[in-house]
């Protein structure tokens, strides 16, 4: 891929330099730069001219981050199509809504022959899909794309929580660390990188200010896994995962198990509780979860 370059000004100068803060490399004396970086895939200079150079496999776009025009041929590009048929990324979770079990964050990298064999699985809803069946495609999926899953259990989700750090925040970390292992896997330029919008992109990238590397070139999209394959294979690999983690939950503890949040939910905590001490809690389910105060005021009215 050609290098991409363009006129910058003073202002989008001083935004590079802070923005690529903890990504610069020295320049040598005969370079007469003003500012080079290394990103995932990219290599970033300003020379004196003021003319910004991006090469690499990922140049388009982190020159995107800094050209209007740019951004609005990739947003162009992705908006085309009613599914991406470019290569992309995808990403997506699952667990944020179960009282009990782990959370389980995927993305995905999808090219040409991953998204025609995605689109030969003829998947219309992934929430219709049954247990056997997420198993089944998964295994297959795993194959056709190069992915990145992170498992966080409920003991080290609860560490965090203590420590401040709400699961709008965690999920976001969780998801660009799977994004940038995924990027630095396919070692290729990929475009387009989508994920399922929960929050807003000002506050997600808010939770990530002080990370050493960002994935800033984001689509958000309610819905995502419509549109964009990469998310609906990353959905259904998260699924898998969780599905694994909770077989393994459910035989160590002996205790047929249930998804979701409420009452039904409640009893089998509190009767698990019971069994083996209320410290339990903190492994097998997330504690900042309205349901806890319930399972607490069950214990508690029981001892009394």
């Amino acid at each position: 891929m050609e290098p991409i370059k363009f006129k910058i000004d003073d202002k989008i100068l001083a935004k590079m330099l802070k923005f690529y803060d903890s990504q610069m490399v020295p320049i040598a004396a005969d370079e007469r730069l003003l500012l080079k970086a290394h990103a995932i895939d990219c290599e970033i200079a300003v020379d004196e001219d003021m003319t910004a150079t991006f090469t690499g496999g990922n140049a388009m776009h982190e020159a995107a981050n800094w050209s209007s025009r740019l951004a609005k041929k990739i947003e162009d590009e992705m908006n085309r199509e009613t599914f991406c048929t470019q290569p992309h990324i995808g990403a997506a979770e699952t667990g944020s809504g179960d009282y009990i079990g782990p959370l389980c964050v995927v993305a995905c990298y999808l090219d040409e022959d991953g998204i025609a064999f995605m689109k030969t699985l003829n998947i219309e809803d992934v929430d219709k899909l049954t247990n056997k069946e997420i198993v089944t495609y998964a295994q297959q999926i795993k194959q056709k794309t190069i992915a990145s899953l992170l498992v966080l259990d409920n003991s080290h989700y609860n560490n965090m929580i203590d420590k401040g750090i709400n699961q709008a925040n965690i999920r976001a970390r969780l998801f660009n660390t799977a994004l940038v292992n995924v990027l630095q896997k396919t070692q290729k330029t990929v475009d387009f990188k989508v994920m399922e919008k929960y929050i807003s992109p000002k506050t997600y990238y808010n939770y990530l200010k002080n990370e050493v590397i960002i994935v800033r070139d984001l689509k958000f999209e309610k819905d995502a896994d419509k549109q964009y394959l990469a998310v609906l294979a990353a959905e259904i690999i998260s699924r898998y995962a969780y599905l694994q983690y909770y077989a393994s939950m459910t035989k160590s503890l002996k205790t047929h198990l249930a998804r979701g949040t409420g009452a039904s939910v409640d009893s089998i905590v509190v009767q698990l509780a019971k069994k083996y001490g209320e410290k339990i809690l903190t492994k097998i389910v997330k504690l900042n979860f309205t349901d806890t105060k319930r399972v607490r005021a069950a214990l508690a009215e029981d001892r009394t």
